[in-house]
């Protein structure tokens, strides 16, 4: 083992061509050329793959969503088959709320205020 070692070491195993460097640019570069002339087609498939993915996924969570949430949607068909918006559109109409004749007193207003309202609130109000 000693003895390829020594034989081996001082000498480099591997060698190039006579010249080789010498021409090496040259054929590089008419390599380069050679592949920027090919040009890769596309197809139409290959250009809107990515946007019928993006739509076929927008299609599918719409359909998980219809599947798994469809009381929302019935829940607001039958408040307005039910009427009850109409009822109430038809109940304001006949009252105006500024012309109502509310008029609490004082001991009203402090009760409502003190059942309420917050503490806080009304030490902030009172430093305006």
């Amino acid at each position: 083992m000693d003895n390829l070692d020594e034989k081996y070491k001082s000498k480099n195993p591997f060698t190039v061509p006579d010249r080789y460097f010498d021409t090496l640019g040259d054929r590089v570069m008419d390599r380069i050329k050679d592949e920027e002339g090919e040009t890769r087609k596309t197809s139409l498939f290959q250009t809107l793959n990515p946007y019928l993915g993006l739509a076929g996924l927008f299609v599918f969570v719409m359909i998980v969503v219809r599947l798994l949430i469809p009381n929302l949607a019935d829940e607001n068909r039958t408040r307005l088959k039910n009427g009850e918006q109409a009822n109430l559109a038809a109940q304001t109409e006949n009252e105006n709320i500024f012309d109502s004749d509310f008029n609490p007193s004082r001991e009203e207003i402090i009760e409502y205020l003190s059942q309420e309202a917050d503490p806080i609130e009304f030490l902030y109000a009172e430093r305006r």
